[in-house]
């Protein structure tokens, strides 16, 4: 199983790498559950890591219905993001019926070529999952990350497996919202080949920006290696 860890900062990316997960998904501000990371956050990364960095693009905080403003501010964060060596692109919109754009979503697909495409968690808002998960796949993605329209994805397992029989192996559905390593099995067990987390403390302050936690992740790791 592929463990993707969600990363704020050098310190939680370094623990990723040297417990052996399989890939960063880069953002800031987790505390609102994301943000497209600094650029020099982003260079910082690159130049003293190998592990294979995915780039939250993601413009503000609060919904995902964006305007004309806001997708060229999207597609110009794509553009410097791509001047880094880095593995991939994780990018995500709603629109006003709680749908997607698919002119927009193969646009994005044009932009980012050779790179692993991951819609985000905004597909948690769709109206028409399927639908949009087949609009997904037409477009080109390589991932869904996903909780399955719940509030965790131990809560909505069973969206995210009907999920998976629909797309088969056209796009990887990625559980991910409060897994840990006392509900990783489940996941394992679902035959999910990737998991999203961010491994982060029980004991954070909630008023301060999350810290991983080493011991999280080396649980999950050994527990998804046993598979």
């Amino acid at each position: 199983m592929n463990i993707e860890v969600c990363c704020n900062s050098l310190y939680s990316i370094r623990t990723a790498e040297q417990l052996g997960a399989s890939r960063v998904e880069l953002c800031q501000n987790l505390l609102e559950e994301g943000i497209t990371p600094d650029l020099e956050l982003l260079k910082e990364a690159c130049q003293k890591f190998q592990i294979p960095i995915h780039v939250l693009i993601r413009p503000k905080i609060g919904d995902f219905f964006y305007s004309s403003s806001d997708l060229k501010h999207i597609e110009e964060s794509i553009q410097k993001a791509l001047q880094f060596p880095i593995a991939g692109i994780v990018v995500g919109h709603m629109n006003k019926k709680n749908g997607v754009d698919p002119v927009l979503l193969r646009h994005w697909r044009a932009l980012t070529p050779g790179l692993d495409l991951t819609f985000h968690r905004a597909f948690d808002q769709a109206a028409k999952p399927f639908n949009v998960l087949e609009q997904l796949i037409e477009a080109g993605f390589s991932r869904l990350l996903s909780s399955g329209q719940e509030g965790s994805a131990e809560t909505g397992i069973l969206l995210l497996q009907d999920l998976q029989k629909v797309a088969g192996n056209s796009l990887e559905i990625m559980p991910g919202g409060g897994i840990n390593d006392n509900n990783v099995s489940l996941f394992i067990d679902g035959g999910f080949k990737s998991i999203h987390l961010s491994a982060k403390s029980n004991n954070s302050p909630a008023h301060l920006e999350p810290v991983i936690d080493p011991t999280i992740l080396e649980n999950v790791i050994a527990l998804s290696s046993k598979m």
